[in-house]
């Protein structure tokens, strides 16, 4: 008997909050107005940041899973991570191998660079210069970023090879 006596006190408190609800319901929509627009806000907002190309959007955290990626831009991926763990023999295998030779310019660039990168800290600075000398044939223009500039094994390597390529390169 008992809990049938509970059963009707738990049901009767139930049925009571949900009856308490929907009054709190109704006193909420007749307070507001209902033919009123909504007042509109200003609201100053940035303009977006300019979109980064899509060779710049491929890095070493990329889901290579993604059927969007291409062949190479998977590959990339996967040497810049060894570059990045510091697997730079490991790099220079993948960033070597012919994909790249027919990736886009701006992706062949960075492949290239990543590739100089690896030569100078591995001590081949011959290969290195070589790979900055092919990123200036493809890109008369290239500069190391900021970040990349005055590096103790590269920047020096770099402007030597800027030197070489010097005039023979279309800007």
């Amino acid at each position: 008997m008992r809990k049938h006596e509970n059963f009707k006190k738990h049901s009767f408190i139930a049925a009571m909050a949900i009856a308490l609800m929907g009054c709190a319901n109704t006193e909420q929509r007749a307070e507001a107005p209902t033919d009123a627009a909504p007042m509109p806000q200003e609201v100053e907002t940035a303009a977006p940041p300019p979109p980064e190309s899509r060779a710049a959007q491929v890095s070493d955290q990329v889901d290579l899973s993604n059927p969007g990626l291409t062949a190479v831009e998977r590959r990339f991926s996967q040497g810049l991570a060894m570059y990045n763990d510091g697997r730079y023999d490991n790099a220079i295998k993948i960033f070597r191998e012919p994909v790249f030779s027919r990736a886009w310019p701006e992706l062949r660039v960075r492949s290239l660079k990543y590739m100089a990168f690896s030569y100078c800290v591995t001590g081949k600075a011959p290969q290195c210069q070589k790979s900055f000398e092919d990123i200036l044939k493809i890109d008369g223009s290239f500069e190391l970023s900021s970040a990349e500039q005055g590096h103790p094994l590269w920047d020096p390597v770099f402007r030597q090879a800027q030197a070489k390529v010097g005039n023979s390169v279309p800007k």
